[in-house]
């Protein structure tokens, strides 16, 4: 077999696909057994402890038991894959090797130090062992011979990176063909010599960069990287859930890809595939029939503006500004020489066209040398007050959007920030390349897990995810679990929305979940779990990292939840309420929870606080924001009532349509909070406070009509004693039929200011004559809506139409967040 050999394949495999005998099974039924050079790294995880058992000897630790270890790792796999008789030999050069290194360890600990040559030497016998064991397990198939690397791949090391010298290379490798006789080659990965002749290795993800050197050398028609992965995902799979692997990928896309921090692919590997026109095709050893990813010149048109998101997760921005700066030609050329001159490697770059400040990302390693350095040979600026100050953020990561599709098209950082907006993650700085290829921006390490997911979501390649935690899951929240659960599919099919709930809580229990409740036995593992409701734990386990949304949906009745609205949101959770107490209670508090919503841009979201599901906040909040004026609001508020006076007008008697209505579910359980005017009198300080009135309960006068001789005995009592007021409510009643009209319990904000709630009787061609049942109906008198109001009617009480208020919310929240 010669170099010129048409339709040949590199196939190189990485540590995972060769952890064990059964994996090496595996890679040779992958292998066709012609015209195959197999690039091989070391056995899985053995460079990491040739690493580790350096540095223990450098330690003074004992590292004799890992070097055992690594021993009966391979003897296990050449006894699982080759016969009694041929086990020998590798046998005896493994444990050779390993006395070689077991010296080399001896002077390490005698000197508690190692140069780079030693290590290099100790590093490069993992893929020795691992070529060797698999051509002799492969020699049983076919014509299969073995090459080290280091006789004829050369390389010069330059500022870390190496270079290869592919003249010398080249003339080297010739020579090796010239009388071998092979269908199969295999070759060490990671392994090449120094031009000095010295034995020295490639570097992180060598073994990928040896398989590209070799494509290049033998003119492969195409180079096969086999890996546990199903191809190049759209974002790190392990850190966003909904990242899913591209079919084909450019060269320059994979490149930005590699240099922000995608592991899959170094850049090394791609520069010598790129100039070839080699394609590269990434493919999962334990998933073969998976498509994988192709990495070629050209790829065919994508659905999304991106082709994936990386990021580095470790970097420190380092900020030079100063008002001096501003029109002085070569400050940032000294700065970037100062750089270049101690070796610091810049990985980003960011300046305003003001030129007041040039900011510039680099390992945080290399913050304090950079610092210094900066420090020192810009004094003279600083000095004349051309540069103010020089400071360093250690604590930041870069995410970067990339792909061909974005050149050209316009919105895309418009769309990345405000994606990040949304999930209240701040940019600290931002840069593009000319070639529209890359925007990266520098954000906090501690928002870079929710920043992947908010962006991948936000440009469509994955869904919209949400965290919520609802606190209260009695009849109406119980219903909305039941409503999200029916309709979550359908969200995430036809809407790219995916609802999780991660916490129940009730008020002496709660049940969390990391990924989310499985709905159809929440009431089950609410039951059996032992955890004590804690809202401090419950929040946040709502804002972990992973999901960059979250919102607190708070089903009560409760005052003391209502009163941590403003922390909920003030750590960055979006609220949804069906809970009056916030925005009928306390004036200032009402005001702080709007203003520090609308500060931290989270969604405070209350349609159910009103009427249960019929659409009043959303109907009032677009009458307001379309320009138009309310000028007054009556209504009937409470089903319950409505259901009272609706059954009055029939002739019964009061006493008897309560204990009815009570029966029936209608009331809260005492029905005094019913009668007593209080919740009509809350709705209507919502309404008040959302149409610019700053009213509280004091300012309205309230008809209440439990007597004030049973307003604070017992229920039990209170029901006994209910028909004494049938007398006052029958003459109401006949008053109202005497004028040809219907008496209602209603309540109103006048166009004069005031504010009550009240019996009155109304006509026949008022709209409240429509109403039935437990029907509310709200009124809006406005500048447009003047000789005919807006009326809104429909079922105000329930637990099923409160639990679709409070789903409207959320869908309305989902829709915002996009």
């Amino acid at each position: 077999m010669k170099n010129n050999i048409s339709n040949l394949v590199v196939q190189k495999f990485g540590g995972s696909s060769l952890a064990d005998a059964q994996c090496f099974k595996r890679v040779k039924s992958l292998l066709t057994g012609k015209n195959e050079i197999i690039v091989v790294s070391a056995v899985k995880d053995v460079t990491s402890l040739l690493q580790t058992i350096l540095d223990e000897a450098k330690s003074g630790h004992a590292y004799t038991e890992k070097l055992l270890t690594l021993e009966n790792l391979h003897l296990t796999i050449i006894h699982d894959l080759l016969p009694a008789d041929q086990q020998a030999d590798l046998t005896y050069t493994i444990k050779l090797d390993l006395q070689h290194i077991q010296t080399v360890l001896t002077a390490v600990k005698q000197l508690h130090a190692y140069s780079q040559e030693m290590q290099e030497d100790v590093l490069g016998y993992g893929e020795q062992w691992s070529a060797k064991i698999l051509v002799a397990y492969l020699k049983h198939f076919y014509r299969t011979e073995y090459l080290d690397a280091a006789q004829v791949l050369f390389v010069e090391h330059k500022n870390g990176v190496p270079n290869v010298d592919w003249e010398k290379s080249q003339q080297a490798l010739n020579q090796f063909l010239q009388n071998q006789q092979f269908d199969q080659l295999v070759v060490t990965g990671f392994i090449a010599r120094t031009l000095a002749g010295k034995r020295t290795i490639l570097g992180r993800n060598g073994s990928d960069f040896s398989g590209a050197i070799f494509a290049k050398l033998f003119n492969a028609t195409a180079l096969y990287i086999w890996t546990d992965v199903d191809g190049i995902f759209t974002a790190d799979p392990h850190r966003v859930q909904a990242a899913f692997p591209v079919e084909a990928i450019s060269y320059k896309e994979a490149m930005e890809l590699a240099c922000f921090g995608a592991k899959i692919l170094h850049p090394l590997t791609i520069l010598p595939m790129l100039e070839q026109q080699i394609p590269i095709y990434i493919k999962n050893t334990f998933n073969p029939t998976a498509t994988g990813t192709a990495v070629v010149n050209t790829t065919g048109k994508s659905p999304y503006l991106i082709r994936g998101l990386s990021c580095i997760d470790q970097v420190a921005l380092i900020n030079v500004e100063g008002a001096g700066m501003i029109g002085v030609v070569g400050i940032a050329a000294r700065v970037f020489q100062i750089l270049q001159h101690i070796q610091v490697s810049v990985i980003l770059i960011s300046q305003a066209s003001s030129e007041h400040s040039i900011c510039f990302a680099v390992p945080p390693q290399q913050a304090e040398t950079a610092l210094k350095a900066l420090n020192e040979q810009l004094a003279t600026e600083m000095a004349a007050k051309q540069i103010d100050k020089i400071s360093v953020d250690r604590d930041c990561a870069i995410l970067a959007m990339i792909g061909d599709a974005m050149v050209g098209s316009v919105g895309i950082l418009n769309k990345l920030c405000h994606s990040l907006a949304k999930a209240n993650i701040n940019i600290r700085a931002v840069a593009q390349g000319s070639s529209e290829r890359n925007i990266s921006i520098v954000i906090k390490r501690e928002d870079v897990n929710k920043a992947l997911q908010v962006v991948h979501a936000g440009l469509y390649l994955s869904n919209k995810v949400i965290a919520i935690g609802l606190i209260g899951p009695g009849l109406v929240g119980g219903a909305l679990l039941e409503q999200i659960a029916q309709m979550s599919e359908q969200l995430k099919e036809k809407y790219h929305v995916q609802l999780c709930v991660r916490g129940i809580m009730t008020s002496k229990k709660m049940l969390l979940n990391r990924e989310t409740i499985a709905l159809q036995y929440w009431r089950d593992d609410l039951a059996k779990s032992n955890q004590p409701a804690d809202l401090q734990a419950f929040t946040k386990h709502l804002l972990s990292d992973d999901m960059p949304h979250a919102v607190l949906i708070d089903c009560t009745a409760s005052p003391m939840i209502a009163k941590h609205y403003a922390d909920f949101i003030e750590q960055g959770l979006h609220v949804i309420t069906p809970n009056k107490h916030t925005n009928g209670g306390d004036l200032e508090y009402y005001k702080k929870t709007k203003a520090l919503a609308q500060k931290k841009q989270r969604y405070y979201l209350y349609e159910a606080t009103v009427c249960a599901g019929l659409p009043v906040m959303s109907t009032l909040h677009d009458i307001i924001n379309t320009g138009d004026e309310v000028l007054a609001i009556e209504g009937v508020f409470s089903g319950t009532l409505s259901y009272i006076f609706n059954e009055l007008a029939t002739g019964k008697p009061f006493s008897e349509i309560v204990l009815a209505a009570k029966k029936a579910g209608y009331t809260e359980p005492d029905p005094r909070e019913d009668l007593s005017g209080m919740d009509v009198a809350r709705k209507l300080i919502c309404l008040a406070r959302e149409i610019g009135r700053d009213v509280s309960l004091q300012d309205i006068h309230v008809h209440n009509l439990v007597p004030e001789a049973l307003k604070s005995c017992s229920v039990e009592e209170f029901l006994e004693k209910l028909s004494e007021c049938d007398a006052q409510m029958e003459k109401l009643m006949l008053k109202a039929r005497e004028k040809n009209e219907k008496l209602y319990y209603m309540g109103a904000i006048r166009e004069n200011g005031t504010i009550d709630v009240a019996i009155e009787s109304f006509p026949a061609q008022h709209p409240f004559t429509r109403l039935n049942g437990t029907d509310n109906m709200l009124i809006f008198h406005t500048r447009r809506y003047h000789t005919q109001p807006l009326v809104i009617q429909g079922p105000g009480a329930g637990a099923d139409v409160t639990a679709a208020g409070i789903f409207a919310d959320l869908l309305r929240l989902a829709s915002s967040l996009s």
